[in-house]
């Protein structure tokens, strides 16, 4: 049987942990393979983390979004260690098991009695993030997306600076080129004037 029937992503739990709330986090399970693929969830703790699904099948080329939620808790661990693992477990679906019916029995797939050689495993760590550390670092992550907003406004700040100066250059050569040919219509008057007097005289 062929390894890695899922990839998992990301391969450790990290829970923001604040006291007396629930936190969830998700993983992503993708099928590469031709097969349906049916997978359930194991917990070291079932009473404090609710998983959803916690048993599925996966199609041919297809992924699936696991959630886990931890319940609230009272109290945060002194050295904010997480003990708590998880199992995902994996097989091929039998080519002659029927899709369309309740797929209950495709688990007994995964009971001990079943054939262990035919069931891939994958073990997920957990991480506990206090929820300070994630509001900083979230803080930050929002900090440098503004610094970049404020560094695409200035750039297109200099851009329209540009766009007026050269705009505005264009205006004060339109502008003196309309005073010569003020100056010289003047000039043309003023000659035409004289000839009328010298003509007069005449």
């Amino acid at each position: 049987m062929d390894k890695q029937l899922l990839e998992v992503h990301p391969q450790e739990l990290k829970f923001i942990l604040e006291v007396q709330k629930q936190s969830s986090c998700s993983i992503q399970l993708t099928n590469n393979k031709l097969h349906y693929v049916a997978f359930k969830v194991k917990t070291t703790d079932a009473r404090k983390y609710c998983v959803r699904p916690n048993k599925g099948i996966i199609n041919p080329l297809s992924n699936c979004k696991v959630t886990f939620t931890m319940q609230a808790q009272k109290m945060a661990p002194p050295d904010m260690k997480c003990k708590d693992k998880f199992l995902i477990q994996s097989t091929i679906v039998p080519i002659e098991a029927n899709l369309h019916e309740d797929m209950t029995s495709t688990y007994n797939l995964f009971e001990k009695n079943g054939s262990k050689n035919n069931i891939e495993e994958r073990k997920l760590s957990t991480i506990l993030v206090k929820a300070s550390a994630a509001s900083s670092t979230i803080e930050a992550l929002s900090v440098g997306v503004s610094n970049q907003s404020k560094d695409k406004q200035i750039e297109e700040l200099k851009l329209k600076i540009t766009q007026l100066d050269q705009k505005l250059h264009e205006a004060e050569i339109s502008i003196s080129k309309l005073e010569e040919e003020k100056a010289r219509i003047q000039k043309m008057k003023s000659q035409q004037k004289n000839c009328l007097v010298s003509c007069s005289i005449l």
